[in-house]
Parts: structure tokens; sequence; C-alpha cells
């Protein structure tokens, strides 16, 4: 039992117990506090606005009211202690031209008389959760008149005749209409609307600021958590997958890493350089992945796409900005459990075309006979893979020791036979899935405690996540907590404080451990009554010594000496050995504070610390597989005494490393904010700096050999000379060497300081301007002062053509926005200096001097790479919003990137990377949503999404590679006026007899065949000019997009997510004519059909005199245009099925609300491709299949009480 993870969780629930308590303790403070309802005011020669603005600050309370009576009101003297509300109206407004009206938390006040023919109606306009729509818009129906909503989510409106209807319309929101009558003037109405499915587009959160989006021109996605949670999300990632424009997702094929966003394309071309989307969560930026975002937490998600939001973040905004607005209490107290249950299905390995058993059998024993015919005799053939201290050892299978049994007489042709076919049946890939593999199953459970009132708020969630991956002993657990607290100290002061928490637990297996086609196809791990099978050897070395490979000649041998090591294997035996153990705990702390200046302006300041650490250990037991074949490789032989001794001590290895790493993040800010002459004029505005650091220190690793983990104690071994002299082995002959840490360790360290300003500026809610500026220094300019202070900004236009005078008779458009802006952001390598780079080292063991390797030359004109970018849009809602979207288009050049760039030899290297690419990307992208059908308790709406990039790479400073440098490494090589990331091929020519070949830059074959129609072996040529390939096109999607459709009938809910991609090109999956070793299902048709003409054929069946060439001749069929095809797809990536308990009966049972969720992801997919291929999972370049996307279960409970 582990009793110090034990006691870890004991602690760990001590305190989120404590804290829990702690944070229901200030709710009950607050709350009771808030029952006082008492105050003191006092004024003298106060104007409307002072009284107005001094009770608002004092109470809470909100006020409604004409900017016109402010003419009208009589400056007021007072002095007014311990009255309540009530008390404090009626002696302001007494003997005033003025009647009020109290309605919850608002103060509507009215002209003491009103026209008898007209009446004005008072209102506010706000969402679900309370929160104002500003520029919403008001309209009398059947009239012309129409007005907006203010700042603070106020409308006055005068209509002319009795029973009048309202319409109200917001973009993202279903439009209302309302009928009134002149009994609402003593009154303030409040208009709720309620959102709409796909798309929002209301606040936009910059980060620094929060921008209603008709105030601003920039183009921006926001997406509320009711969208976000309309499905069950695998993380917050997953979450935003289809539901913005332009965004694009990476995938990693063989799915090892999480999945990469990417927003309007690649806006760099160094590896060095991030390519992603900036994430920041509650206006700061963060390290902190997409994936590791506790979705639950999260209130909406605005993504920032144009220069005009954006570039305020300067050297960071080249590639988009991800802002996470976090969820905060309001309130009663309110509790909400979520719990959801993930089971992924194993893969179906029909999709990778492996062939049978059988054939694969029939193919390795062709592969035998070819080579057993260039042999004198098995003996001679045998002696070339070596033997214990005699030559290379190389690797043979078992059906080849089989062959070598028969042929030195120790088996007779019918023991052969019999067992060949018992082989046949046996399928380890299946044996494999069966018993290593299992279905993955998740459970996660989010506890969240959110309430408050005018004077303070909190927010307080608890998620545990524990996924059971795959392959058995996989295994995460995952721990968050976070906790959010606002507070209004006084009238004019006001704070926030935060932490988030994370702490995770992983079980890795050995990787080499995870491979299914590491052992022979007709090997058994189990026989058919469940009983392991031990083989005499696996195909898998040890990993830490210079040994060699394995076969079984020698690994009979080994295994059969007392004084070695057996190497004998059964996977499940060895699946837990060498677990890699990782523990990880992180911390975000931040505090943020707010002061009234005066009317319209405060001062806020803000900082944040970010911290986590790592540790990680692998522990390998003395009796492991990889120790017993390491103790081997390094055991000497003395044959005067016929003893056998390892170097490697007796005990096991255990392997630590713990990295740390720490931000900062420092801001002070002046935020203006201010309406005149009512709403006319809207000024927004904000100036600060900001300070930054990042510090990675040095990484603590610890080797140990001879470990024992009982006593903690290990061996003390001469590393150095171990890893360089090495040891004589008596196995592989000569000295084996045993792998060292690296003696190199580097501790690196970022500061920033940054100045920054922004502007907003809105006349009668139609016309909007924009500007910003920043000026980022940091530790990695170079040493020319012109670079130091390049300033980064961006400028947009906004015109509401809505609002408009002449369209107030259009009644059928409610929304109409045209948007422009033009801005530059910047990106950074960090792995650039402006001074020389080098690295001190001391392992030279001759004269065991320290010394220095320069690792990177200094570049003193080392800048910012700059991303110039132009935006055209147009939002638009018709039909009472019922048909709504957006449309934009977009261009990108970024320049100065850091390239591979040719330089002078004098200079001392001959090519680096600098500041010296360019590259353009442009697209179109729309986004379209409808509630096309409203009927009763029925609702269908869709959305469709759609994105499409083109990119080019505008400058290339250095020399043309060969051919097959572009064919092979299209992301290290590429030509101007080409897509980054393009697929080259080389010209197929044809085929003779099997022999495929491809063309040269004039034209002419690779290949020469004789009259026969049979090659010349020395006429097989490389072909190294570019001229002699083909552009393809791009191997990156140039288009993606997705189609979601919701029906929602009473209490349930369906929704569908289909997503699609394409435009790009991919390799088709051809069998592999350079190699012998080869489990395609294509072999079969060598048995079926035989050796026919015009199909390439396998190595197996090549004239001998051909058999060098064969890997030039695969490597140019492989890569040549005839098999290049279309990587277009379209995935229906989930369905889910939700049911909301009726309101009735969640009462019955004393809880507010409850659902329940059933998903279903990946389930159908269509590839342009075809022959079950799955461009999300597969190697575009390489042309190489990964294990397809398992079909993935998920049931969702959510219940708030």
């Amino acid at each position: 039992m582990n009793t110090s993870h034990t006691r870890a969780k004991r602690s760990f629930t001590r305190r989120l117990f404590l804290a829990i308590s702690l944070t229901l303790m200030v709710f009950a403070l607050t709350n009771n506090a808030s029952a006082q309802k008492v105050y003191t005011l006092s004024f003298k020669n106060a104007s409307l606005e002072t009284v107005i603005t001094s009770v608002a600050d004092k109470t809470g309370y909100q006020f409604v009211y004409d900017a016109a009576y402010a003419q009208k009101f009589k400056a007021l003297t007072a002095e007014i202690s311990t009255a309540d509300i009530n008390q404090i109206l009626n002696r302001i407004f007494k003997d005033q031209a003025f009647t009020y009206k109290v309605t919850g938390k608002t103060i509507l006040l009215t002209p003491a008389a009103t026209s008898a023919q007209s009446f004005t109606i008072h209102g506010m306009v706000n969402d679900a959760t309370g929160i104002y729509l500003p520029g919403a818009t008001v309209r009398q129906k059947g009239t012309n008149k129409i007005v907006n909503v203010d700042r603070n989510g106020h409308f006055a409106i005068t209509v002319d005749e009795d029973n009048s209807i309202l319409q109200f319309n917001y973009i993202g929101y279903e439009p209302k209409e309302v009928k009134y009558t002149k009994s609402v003037t003593a009154s303030v109405v409040v208009v709720t609307l309620q959102s709409t499915p796909g798309i929002l587009s209301e606040v936009v959160v910059t980060g620094y600021q929060n921008i209603a989006k008709p105030y601003t021109p920039a183009a921006a996605v926001v997406i509320d958590s009711t969208v976000l949670n309309s499905q069950v999300n695998n993380s917050l990632l997953s979450a935003l997958e289809g539901r913005v424009a332009g965004l694009l997702y990476t995938k990693n094929p063989t799915g090892t890493t999480a999945d990469q966003p990417v927003l309007r394309g690649i806006a760099t071309i160094s590896a060095d350089v991030q390519a992603g989307p900036l994430v920041v969560i509650d206006g700061l930026p963060t390290d902190i992945a997409l994936e590791n975002i506790n979705p639950y937490d999260v209130e909406s998600v605005t993504v920032l796409k144009d220069a005009a939001a954006a570039s305020i973040y300067g050297a960071r905004a080249a590639n988009g900005i991800i802002v996470i607005t976090t969820k905060k209490g309001k309130g009663n107290l309110r509790v909400t459990l979520n719990s959801d249950f993930f089971i992924g299905t194993k893969p179906n390995l029909d999709a990778m075309h492996y062939a049978s058993t059988s054939d694969v059998i029939d193919y390795e024993q062709s592969v035998y006979d070819r080579e057993r015919a260039k042999y004198a005799n098995t003996t001679t053939m045998f002696n070339a893979y070596g033997d214990i201290a005699n030559g290379t050892i190389k690797y043979y299978s078992p059906l080849y020791q089989l062959n070598r049994d028969l042929s030195e007489g120790k088996i007779t042709s019918q023991q052969f036979n019999n067992t060949v076919n018992q082989w046949r049946g046996n399928d380890y890939i299946a044996d494999y899935r069966n018993n290593v593999w299992q279905n993955e199953f998740r459970q996660r459970y989010n506890l969240s405690f959110s309430g408050g009132n005018d004077k303070q708020n909190s927010y307080l969630s608890f998620n545990y996540d524990d996924n059971r991956a795959r392959i058995k002993y996989n295994q995460d657990q995952n721990y968050n907590l976070y906790y959010k607290s606002n507070f209004k100290i006084n009238k004019w002061l006001s704070a926030s404080v935060g932490l988030n928490g994370t702490y995770n637990i992983s079980n890795t297996t050995d990787i080499d451990f995870n491979n299914y086609t590491s052992q022979a196809r007709y090997e058994r791990i189990t026989d058919g009554n469940g009983n392991l099978v031990t083989s005499l050897f696996a195909n898998i070395d040890d990993g830490f010594t210079s040994g060699g490979a394995m076969n079984p000649v020698v690994a009979a041998k080994i295994n059969g000496t007392a004084s070695l090591k057996p190497v004998s294997f059964n996977i499940l035996e060895s699946l837990q050995e060498g677990l890699q153990k990782q523990k990880t705990l992180g911390l975000r702390a931040f505090a943020n504070l707010e002061a009234k200046i005066y009317d319209g302006l405060t001062f806020g300041t803000q900082v944040q610390f970010e911290t986590s650490r790592a540790e990680l250990e692998t522990y390998n037991d003395v009796n492991s597989y990889k120790m017993r074949y390491a103790f081997n490789a390094l055991a000497g032989y003395t044959a005067a005494t016929n003893l056998y001794a390892s170097g490697l001590p007796i005990g096991g290895r255990f392997y630590q490393i713990n990295q740390q790493r720490q931000n900062y993040t420092f801001r002070n800010q002046l935020n203006y904010n201010k309406s005149f002459h009512g709403s006319d004029h809207v000024v927004s505005a904000i100036a600060g700096f900001e300070m930054r650091e990042t510090l990675l220190p040095r990484a603590l690793q610890d080797l140990r050999y001879g470990y024992d983990p009982v006593t903690l104690t290990s061996t003390v071994i001469n590393s150095a000379s171990l890893s360089q002299t090495g040891v004589p082995s008596y196995i592989y002959g000569g000295n084996r060497t045993l792998a060292a840490l690296s003696r190199i360790q580097t501790e690196e360290k970022h500061r920033y300081f940054s100045v920054y300003s922004n502007f907003n500026y809105t006349y009668k809610s139609k016309y909007n301007l924009s500007g910003s500026i920043r000026i980022d220094r940091a530790d990695l300019f170079g040493v020319d002062p012109k670079f130091k202070n390049r300033p980064l900004w961006s400028g947009g236009f906004g015109w509401n053509i809505s609002n408009e005078e002449f369209m107030k008779s259009v009644e059928w458009v409610d929304v109409l926005k045209f948007r422009a802006t033009y801005g530059i952001g910047g990106n950074i390598d960090q792995g650039s200096s402006p001074y020389i780079k080098a690295l001190r080292r001391n392992d030279n063991l001759i004269q065991n001097l320290q010394y220095i390797t320069i690792s990177a030359q200094p570049n003193p004109l080392l800048r910012w790479e700059k991303t110039a970018t132009t935006n055209l849009g147009l939002d638009f809602g018709v039909l009472k919003n019922r048909l709504r979207g957006s449309i934009d288009a977009y261009d990108r050049y970024s320049t100065d990137l850091f390239s591979t760039t040719d330089l002078d030899p004098t200079v001392g290297a001959l090519s680096r990377k600098l500041n010296n690419g360019a590259l353009r990307n442009q697209g179109i992208e729309f986004s379209l949503s409808s509630d096309w059908l409203h009927k009763g308790d029925l609702t269908l709406s869709s959305t469709f999404i759609l994105g499409f990039n083109k990119n080019r790479v505008k400058k290339v400073n250095v020399a043309n590679s060969t051919a097959g440098s572009y064919v092979g490494s299209p992301t290290n090589y590429y030509l101007e006026n080409t897509a980054f990331n393009s697929l080259y091929a080389y010209r197929y020519g044809g085929m003779v007899n099997g022999y495929p070949y491809i063309l040269d830059e004039n034209g002419n074959p690779s290949i020469t065949f004789d009259s026969n129609g049979s090659p010349v072996p020395t006429s097989v040529r490389s072909i190294n000019s570019i001229d002699a390939i083909v552009n393809m096109g791009s191997l990156t999607p140039t288009y993606t997009g997705s189609f979601s459709q919701r029906v929602s009938y009473k209490q349930f809910d369906l929704n569908l997510l289909f997503v699609f991609s394409g435009g790009n090109k991919m390799r088709k999956d051809v069998i592999n004519i350079g190699s012998y070793d080869v489990n395609d299902l294509d072999i079969t048709q060598r048995y079926v059909n035989g050796i026919t003409p015009d199909q390439p054929r396998l190595l197996v069946d090549y004239a001998v005199n051909m058999e060098n060439y064969a890997t030039t001749i695969n490597s140019q069929w492989r890569n040549s245009d005839v098999n290049v095809v279309d990587a277009d797809y379209v995935k229906l990536r989930n369905i889910s099925l939700g049911y909301s308990l009726p309101k009735s009966f969640a009462n019955k049972i004393h809880i507010s609300a409850a659902k329940l969720t059933f998903q279903m992801n990946n389930i159908w997919y269509w590839s342009a491709a075809g022959d079950d291929i799955d461009p999300e999972v597969y190697s575009l370049n390489s042309a190489t299949r990964n294990l397809p996307l398992p079909k993935t279960y998920l049931f969702g409970l959510n219940l708030t009480l």
C-alpha cells in the first residue's frame, strides 16, 4: 500500500473541507450583512448626477431616468443619517418635479406629469444570467421609432398609443415582442432575452477590457457556457471544436500528444516559435494548455481573430487569442454536481489492413527461400547472423529458426509442417488486443458552490478526473480546485482574489511494450486455456546499453547458462516493468484591485503567479526483462575461471527527474468608460504597463544502478568510464557502454516590460472607431536600438448600418454591421539571443578539463516576428434574428520570420536562423445560424461554419536543396510562392514488368530497361533536381467547417455535430516494395494473382541484381504523383441526447434542476481517399496508417441543488 499517497489524499481532503467550510461561512456572513439596509449620506449643492452616483455607490441601487431631467433638478443640500432607501428617496425628491418607483434594486424616475397622448416606457434589457445587453434595439412595432439600450442596460422609448408592442432584438439572442399599456409608466420593465444556440456575439472580452459587440469593430467570437456544455466534452479544447470558423485542430496522427489549435493558418515557419493562439484566463496570459482547464469552471470563451483586439497583446498576438472568463458567484447559494462517465472501445484493427497470419507466414517463407539461395548451405547463411562472441549478432525470426532446425535435422518435415500449420491459427496482434488492451474508462466529478450579493460573491469548485487508458496499467488521476471571490470594499474600491490548483498522478507503461508488432505475428501471448505462453526472447533490447540484437540461437544459449540472466519474454509479465510514474502540481494565484478615481475613470492593478512542479520516476526491477538484458550485455567471461561477471551491479535501475516552472505577471492599468449626451457618444479607453517573468530552473536528475527500493540504497558506479569506455562483453564482443545522465544543465529566465493603450469610440450606436498601440521590451531583443521599441498597433472602423434612420423601415433586418480593421501583432523565438550562447562542459575524460561548446551564435538584429492583419467583416441578423451570421475576409502578412538563411562562410557559419522569412495567409470565413422552426414545444436550429485559408511562402533566402528534402521534410524545406507544408511528388513515368519508374527534370525515366523489359541495374538513378518534382498542393487543409443541428422537444434535447475538412492532399498507403519486413494486406495479392506486370513487385520477387536498388525504387514509387489523393473528409463527431427533469418533479425531490445526457463520439466518417483511411489519424506525407479513433460512449448527469 502506498502510504504516502494515502496521506496526501487525506491531507488534500482535509484542506478541501476547510476551504468549502470557509467559503460557506463567507456566504452566510455576506448574506446576513446585506439585510442591514440603513445608510448615511451627505449632500451640499449637489446635482442630480452627483446625487444618483452617491446613492448608487452607497446602496447598490441603480437608477433609470432621462438625462434631460438633470436640468430640472434643484440643487440639493441635505444630511441624511441611518435611513432606509425609501426615507432617502423621500428626502431627496421632496419638492422636486419628479416621482420615483422602486422595483427590486432599480429606481425609476419619471416627471410629475406626462402627456395624455403619449407615454414613455422605461426599462432594462439583460440575458438569462442578468448581464446587461448594451446596444440591443427596442422598436415600436409598425413605426420607425427605435432606440438602443445604453451601456448600463437601460432604455427609454416614447410611444404614441396604448397597447403598443415593443420589439427587442440583439444578435445571438432570440427576438422578443411585448405589449405594454400606460400602466407601465410607473415602473421599470425588465426584458430578458434568451441566447440562441450557436455563435454568441454579445460582450467581447479582450482580457484587458470588456466591450459590447456594437461598440467594437473587432472580429471576435464569443461562446457562452450554455453552448460549451450543450454536449459532454472531454476537455475545453474539444468543446471549442466546430464552434469557431477558421479554428483548425492539428492532430498528432499517432495520438501521443494533444491536438494543437491553429487560428487562420500558420503565421510562422519555425518549429521553435509558438504557432497556436495565446491563452488568457480572466484577463491574464497563462501557459496552461486548453486541455488542462476544467470546462465546468468556464463562463465564456472569446476568440479574438484580428488585430483590433488581439494586438493589445503585442508580441504574442500573431496567432490569435483565446480569452477564457471563469464563473463567479451570484445570487443565493447554489450547489451544482456534474458526474460524467466515458467508455472508449478498443480500436478496430481491420482498418489497419494487416495481412492474415497465414499470408505473413507464406511471405516470410518466400523471403527465407530467397535468402537461403544466396548461400552455399544453411550453416553459412546463419553464420552471417552471428553468435555469442562470434560476429555481429542480428535478429532473425522463429520461422527462420524452424527452417534451420529442419535443415540441421533437429526436426522432420512433418514436424515442420505441423508447427507451421499450428502457427497459422495464431495471431499475436489479436492476442495483444484481447490481453493488453482494455476498454478505456473515464469518470469525472465536478462539485461547485456559488453565491453572493452586491458586496461579495464567491465561486468554489472541485473536480476529480480518473482516466483508465486503453493499455493496461496506464492511468491518469487529476484533481482540480478553483476558487474565486470578488469584494466591493467600499463605494470606490473593489477587489478579487483567486486560486487554481491542479494535481496530477499518472502511470505510463514502457513505450517499447506498447507496440503490438514487436513479436512475430504467429507467436502467442496466451494459449487456448488462458495460460501465459513464454517466448524464447523478444525483438526488444534494453535501451540502456550499447549491447545489440538477439536471435533464437543466442537467446537459447543465454537461457541455458546459469550465470547469465534468461531473456525469455511474455508481454503480460513485463507490462508493469519500468512504469513511468509522474506527479505534477500546478498553482495559479491571482489578485485584482480596482479603484474608482473619477466619474468613468478607474485604476486597476492585477498580479498573477504561476508555478508548477513535476516529479517523474522510472524503476526497473533487478529481475525485469530489460535489466536482465542489460546484465547480459555487460557481462564478461573469464575462461581460466569459467566465470561470468557483469559490469552492471546487482539491483534495479532507478531514474528520477524534478522540473519546475515559475511565471509572474504584474499589470497596472487606467480604464475610462463614459457615455455623453445619453448614449450618443460612448468612449472606452485603457492605458497601462505590464511586467512578466518566466523562469525555468535547472532540472534535477538522478540515475542509480544497483538500486534496492526497500533499503533505498544503490551501488556507486564509475558512470563516466562506463558511458565512454565501457566494459568487455562476452556476448557481443568488444566493449559495450552504459548510458549515463547528460552532463549539461541549463536554466532559462526571460523578462518582459510592456506599455500599451487602447481606445474605442462609438457615435449614436452607429459608428465605431478603435485603436491600440503596444511597445514590448524583452531580454530577447537585439542590441540595435531601432528593434527594441518597435510598436505593435491596430486601428478599426465599424458601422452599425441597421441603426441608421434609413434602415428603420426595413423591419426584417434586425442587425447589419460592417467591420474593418488593420493591425500588427508579433511572435518570438525564445531560443534565439542577441548574445553568444555557449555550454560549459567537464566531460573530457582524458584531461579532465572544462571546456565550452558554442550552441548558438549571437544575433544582434534579433527582433519580433511581425504579422500585419487586415480584416473586413459583416455581421447580420434578419427575420427577427431567426437567421443570423457573419462573413469575414482577412489577409495576414507575416514578415521577419525566423528561417534558415545562407551566410557568408567568413562569419563562421554557412547558415543560421535569422529574421528573414515571409508568409502570407488569406481567407474567408462564414458563420450562419438559424432557428428555422419554433412551434410549441418543438425547436429546430442549425449552425453552419466554414473557413477557407490559403497560405504562401513569400520569402526564402536559402539555396535550393535536393528533391528528396522537399519530398520528405516539407516543413523544413519550402519554396517561394508555394504553400507552407506542401506535398511534393516525383512525376510517375510508368511500370515495366512490375518495376515502377519516375521521370527526371527532362522527362527521362529513372530506370533503363533492356529489350526484354528487364531493368538494367546500373541505370537506376536518384533524382535530385527540384525541377523533377511537382507541388501537388498543401498537406494542411485549406478549408474546415462544421454543421451542428439541435432538435429540442419539451424536456428532450438532441444535438449533432458534423465536422469536415479538405482542400489538401495526401499520399496513398501503398505496400513497401523496398523491404522484406512487410505485413500489409497487399501481400495477399501475390498469392492470389501472382506476379503481374501492372502491379509493383515485392522485394522478394526482384531480380537478384536489382535488390540493392530496391530502396531507391521504393522511395520514388511511394512518393510519386500517381499515389497522391485528396484528403477531404466528413465526420459525425458526436451525437447527444439530453433529458431535463420537469420543474415540477424536480421541486418534489427538492432540487432546482437535473439533466441526463447520453452521447456517442466518432460515430461515422467519409474520406475521399477511401480504403479505410481516416486522414485525422493518418500520416499524410509518409503515408502511414495509425490506430483509428475509437468510438466513445458518454453518460452525463447534472444536478443543481
